[in-house]
């Protein structure tokens, strides 16, 4: 396809496809803010996978959001059969898109963009799979190295006015007060600093710093006068939040899995810190404004860290340079630069004392933003 833009005066419908995960829907947030901003005559519409939906719900910038079921993922090409993928086909072309921007850039989102009709189908840089196949590359530009930025682009690419970024992540008022009620339940009245840490797993992958130097973490906090400590995640945390309270000697607030996304944000919103692994989370509480210490291990925390809050991302990625099998004497030959380990080596080497650093260091930029 011609990577020739649009006449965006003429653009009528604007469909934006991200269909997962959490926190990449958060990450490409600002891209609906700038497109609605810069082209308010534009209807636009996200699809997205069920399980990201409620971080769009509100979006003040988005005509409908359109739901699909987490099987796409489960069964990528054939979206379950032949015969949902061509009543999906029918449901997208009945609202006669003029243009389709994928923001996932793999085979099943490009077949999503071209299942659109719309005539103009734009991927970034990163398309994979077959995706160059069904839509036009934006090229990268060097100076936009945060995803945030990558996914804005697009937007820019298109003619839109991308600054100031804008997070349109919106917090029910009912949901809000659910979260109000919560954490008063477990003891923290509203307007009470608190400290929110997610010790999840980030859903697999070998992203987990382990419940152990959580603990210890935990533990090593509890000279911080006037700080609660509130556990949050989903029910897949349940295990490693229970490994926790039972090793800490300091016992923190559990609302783990007892939240959904909207109750998580509007917690995230209210605590001066948060601490977590490379999970969606950090990203929520980026977008509602929250200093953010982010473990990483692999991932690349100047692409992926919370946006604007690099800085306070602890991370080893010089362990990464060498192929993690060296540490594996019975790693497959073939194994290359995978990472084998439960844990890889790159998180084992991040120490308790760098995360307390790194919290000192994010509660000090809350104060400063009172």
């Amino acid at each position: 396809m011609s990577l020739t833009p649009p006449d965006m005066s003429r653009v009528r419908r604007l469909l934006i496809v991200k269909l997962s995960s959490i926190g990449d829907v958060v990450h490409a947030l600002p891209v609906s803010a700038a497109l609605g901003e810069s082209f308010p005559h534009i209807e636009i519409s996200w699809i997205v996978e069920e399980m990201s939906a409620p971080m769009l719900t509100g979006n003040p910038y988005l005509k409908e959001i359109i739901r699909i079921p987490v099987a796409v993922r489960q069964n990528r090409l054939s979206f379950g059969s032949i015969g949902g993928f061509a009543a999906l086909r029918r449901e997208l072309h009945s609202r006669h898109f003029d243009v389709a921007l994928d923001l996932q850039g793999l085979s099943k989102s490009a077949l999503v963009a071209w299942a659109s009709g719309a005539k103009y189908r734009y991927g970034y840089d990163w398309l994979r799979e077959v995706a160059p196949l069904f839509e036009a590359r934006v090229p990268r530009r060097t100076e936009s190295v945060h995803i945030v930025d990558q996914f804005l682009d697009v937007a820019r690419f298109l003619g839109a006015d991308v600054e100031p970024v804008r997070f349109p992540l919106h917090i029910p008022e009912d949901e809000d007060g659910r979260a109000v009620g919560l954490l008063e339940t477990a003891g923290i009245r509203e307007g009470t600093p608190f400290i929110a840490i997610n010790p999840s797993t980030g859903g697999g992958g070998n992203k987990g710093w382990g419940a152990d130097r959580f603990a210890q973490l935990i533990d090593a906090m509890a000279d911080e006068p006037g700080l609660p400590l509130v556990l949050v995640g989903s029910t897949a945390d349940e295990d490693v939040a229970l490994a926790i309270l039972s090793s800490a000697r300091r016992q923190p607030v559990s609302l783990v899995g007892k939240t959904n996304l909207k109750q998580l944000s509007a917690v995230l919103k209210r605590c001066v810190l948060h601490v977590c692994g490379d999970t969606g989370s950090a990203h929520i509480a980026a977008a509602v404004g929250t200093p953010v210490v982010s473990i990483f291990g692999r991932s690349n925390p100047a692409r992926l860290a919370p946006y604007g809050q690099g800085d306070l991302a602890v991370h080893h990625r010089e362990q990464c340079a060498v192929p993690c099998k060296r540490f594996h004497e019975t790693a497959p030959v073939n194994s290359k630069q995978k990472c084998l380990a439960p844990p890889p080596v790159c998180l084992t080497r991040v120490t308790v004392e760098e995360v307390l650093t790194a919290c000192e260091q994010g509660l000090a930029r809350s104060r400063a933003e009172v």
